[in-house]
Formats: structure tokens, C-alpha cells, sequence
């Protein structure tokens, strides 16, 4: 759980150490991890799903491209 909440602050493109909510959701996922009580799992899960719905929301956008551009990579991809 700790390596996929990792992957995905980096994919959002937020840093764990400059935001506090991203913090959190790489302990409460190691925490995941690391438990042997399923009561205590789920509950950390659900906090883990908390925090990452808030780091998902805060989250600087993705630069998409328009619809262009978009076309333009399919083509290329067609093209390979």
C-alpha cells in the first residue's frame, strides 16, 4: 500500500514533505502494511482514503493538451 500511495503523490505531482495531508497518507499506508488486526486496518483504510480524497482535491491540475493535441498523440502512437 505504501509503495501505491507513493506512486500516486508522485503521479499527482505533491511532495510528502511540503504537504501535510500527503504525509499523513504515506504513514496511515505503511501503517496498512504493517497491521495484523483487521479491525484496525479497515479503520486505518478508511482514514488512508480520507487523506488521499483530500490530496486528490488540493492537487495542482494536469496539464492535458487539448483536444489537438490529443489527437495528434493518437496519431503518433498509430503511426509506431
Amino acid at each position: 500500500m505504501h509503495k501505491a500511495t507513493k506512486a500516486e503523490l508522485a503521479d499527482l505531482g505533491v511532495d510528502p514533505k511540503c504537504n501535510a495531508s500527503a504525509a499523513t497518507a504515506l504513514r496511515l499506508a505503511s501503517e496498512v502494511d504493517s497491521s495484523t488486526d483487521a479491525k484496525a486496518t479497515a479503520a486505518v483504510s478508511r482514514e488512508l482514503r480520507q487523506a488521499m480524497q483530500t490530496v486528490r482535491a488540493l492537487a495542482p491540475p494536469k496539464e492535458r493538451g487539448d483536444k489537438i493535441d490529443q489527437l495528434a498523440a493518437r496519431r503518433a502512437t498509430r503511426g509506431a
